[in-house]
C-alpha cells in the first residue's frame, strides 16, 4: 500500500520564531488535539510537496475551530515565524488543518523538500506516525526516540537527480553504528514494514536520522568576488576580526593559514576568539572556500555568516582529535543556545573539501563537496539576520583538542544574474590596509 502523496507539506510550531515543539501534516487534521497541537500553534512553514504540481493552486488552511471550520488562514509555499502578524490574530487558535484551493495572494516562497520519510512506532506503517522532512539529531525531539518499528520514504519534488541516501543512526547527533538507504531517481516509494527486516541491531534504536543528498546550486552563477590570497596587499573588502592573534600570511602565498591554539572558539557562551577574515554583505548569496585537507587531519575552520553574538551560522571541517572525528559540522547560534544543523559525513579523508553556505532570505543551506561539482547536503536553518551581515572564514580550536592548522586556497561569493549589481565595493567599511600591516596590528609580528 502507498502511502500519501501530498500536495503541501505543513510544519507547525508551538512558539514564534520555530521555537519549541514541532509537527509535521501531510493529511487533513480535524482537531489540532489528536496531535497534541490545539490552540499551540503560532509559526508554520509550508513545503510544496511531490503532487505539488497537480494542484498549484492548494493551500494550507488553518482553520480556528474543529472540522475545518470558524476563521481561517490560507497559506501558500512560505515560511510564517509569527501567524498573528499574516491577516488576523490568531493567536495560536488552531484547531483543524486542511488543504484545498484558494483565492487569497500568495505568501513567500520559501522552497521545497527533496524526501519525505514516515517513521511509525508500531510494524507494519501502525501506531504513532511522524513525518520527518530534514536531519534529526535527536529523535527525541519528535518524540520517536528508540521506538521506530517501520518507516516509509516518499521521493519529493526537490529530489536531486544524482539520488539520495537516508541514514539512521544508533546514537543522537549522528553517531554509533548507521544504518544506510539508498534511494534513487527510479524509486517513488520504498517501504521497510518492520525494521526486523533489515537489521536486529537497529530495531527500536534509532536515536538520529540523516538525509544525503548530492545537489549543484545554478541559482547563484554569478561570481561577484573572489579573493585567492596570493597578492602582495589585502583585498580592500576584507577586515580581521582576530582577538588572540592567532591569523598568519605571507605575501603572495596563495592560501590564507589560519594557526590556533587550544581553547579558542566561536560559541554563544563567551568564547569568541576565533580568528576569522570578514567583509560586509546584504541580500542572498552563495559563498564557497576550498581547504586542503592533511593526512593528520589538522584543519579545523571553514565559511561563517555573521550577525553578532546572537546570531550566526558556521560550517566548517572539523579536526581528527574532535568529537566529529574529521566530519563537516553546520550549527546555528542563537541567544544563549545552538542548533546542530546537520553533518557532512563521509569526507574526512579527502584531499580536499569544498564548503558551501547559502542564504535565501532568512533561510541558510549548508553543502560540502570533494570535487566542487558533486555537493552533499548538510541541512537547512532559519537564522532572522538584518542586513548586512558579516560573510567570511573562521578556524578553531574548541576545548583542549591539539593546535589545529587551517588553510584556505579562495573564498568567492555567487549572486543571482538579477542581483549581481547588488554587490558594490562602496557598502565595504573595512579600510585599505595590506595584509603585512594588518598582520602586525593583530599580532606584532608577520610571518
Amino acid at each position: 500500500m502507498l502511502g500519501t502523496i501530498p500536495r503541501l507539506v505543513v510544519e507547525v510550531f508551538e512558539h514564534p520564531g520555530f521555537g519549541g515543539q514541532s509537527t509535521t501534516i501531510i493529511d487533513p487534521i480535524r482537531s489540532m488535539a489528536d496531535v497534541g497541537f490545539q490552540d499551540r500553534v503560532r509559526a508554520a512553514k509550508v513545503y510544496k510537496g511531490p503532487g505539488f504540481a497537480s494542484g498549484p493552486s492548494y493551500k494550507a488552511l488553518l482553520y480556528e475551530s474543529p472540522n475545518f471550520t470558524g476563521r481561517k488562514l490560507a497559506l501558500t509555499p512560505g515560511f510564517y515565524p509569527t501567524l498573528a502578524d499574516v491577516s488576523f490574530d490568531f493567536a495560536g487558535t488552531v484547531s483543524s488543518i486542511g488543504f484545498g484551493p484558494d483565492v487569497r495572494p500568495s505568501g513567500p516562497d520559501w522552497g521545497t523538500i527533496p524526501l519525505i520519510i514516515e517513521i511509525f512506532r508500531e510494524p507494519r506503517f501502525q501506531g504513532e506516525k511522524v513525518t520527518i522532512l530534514r536531519d534529526i539529531a535527536f529523535t527525541q525531539t519528535v518524540g520517536m526516540q528508540d521506538s521506530i518499528q517501520s518507516f516509509r520514504i516518499i521521493k519529493g519534488p526537490n529530489f536531486p537527480p544524482g539520488g539520495c541516501k537516508v541514514i539512521f543512526y544508533e546514537h543522537i547527533d549522528f553517531q554509533g553504528s548507521a544504518f544506510p538507504m539508498q534511494i534513487y531517481p527510479r524509486d517513488s516509494v520504498i517501504e521497510v514494514p518492520d525494521m526486523n527486516l533489515l537489521s536486529e541491531k537497529f530495531t527500536s534504536k534509532i536515536s538520529s536520522i540523516r538525509i544525503e543528498g548530492w545537489t549543484q546550486s545554478s541559482e547563484f552563477p554569478v561570481m561577484v568576488f573572489r579573493d585567492e590570497f596570493s597578492e602582495a596587499r589585502m583585498n580592500p573588502a576584507w577586515r580581521w576580526e582576530d582577538p588572540r592573534g592567532f591569523g598568519q600570511w605571507s605575501a603572495n602565498q596563495g592560501y590564507l593559514q589560519m594557526n590556533v591554539s587550544s581553547g579558542v572558539d566561536l560559541w554563544h557562551g563567551l568564547n569568541f576568539d576565533a580568528p576569522r577574515l570578514v567583509q560586509n554583505l546584504s541580500g542572498d548569496f552563495s559563498i564557497t572556500t576550498r581547504m586542503p585537507v592533511t593526512p593528520q587531519l589538522r584543519e579545523h575552520g571553514g565559511l561563517l555568516v555573521w550577525r553578532h553574538r546572537g546570531a550566526f551560522v558556521r560550517l566548517e571541517k572539523t579536526s581528527g582529535p574532535h568529537a566529529f572525528a574529521g566530519d563537516v559540522r553546520f550549527e546555528r547560534h542563537y541567544p544563549g543556545g545552538y542548533q546542530l544543523v546537520g553533518r557532512g559525513a563521509g569526507l574526512i579523508n579527502v584531499k580536499q573539501l569544498y564548503l558551501r553556505l547559502e542564504r535565501r532570505g532568512n533561510t541558510f543551506s549548508g553543502f560540502a563537496s570533494e570535487d566542487g561539482i558533486h555537493w552533499l547536503s548538510c541541512g537547512s536553518t532559519v537564522s532572522p539576520m538584518l542586513d548586512p551581515v558579516q560573510v567570511g572564514v573562521h578556524a578553531l580550536c574548541p576545548g583542549s583538542i591539539p593546535p589545529t592548522v587551517t588553510r584556505f586556497d579562495y573564498f568567492a561569493i555567487h549572486r543571482r544574474r538579477r542581483d549581481a549589481t547588488l554587490y558594490r565595493e562602496r557598502e565595504i567599511t573595512a579600510p585599505t590596509t595590506s595584509r603585512v600591516q594588518m598582520m602586525t596590528a593583530v599580532r606584532g609580528v608577520v610571518r
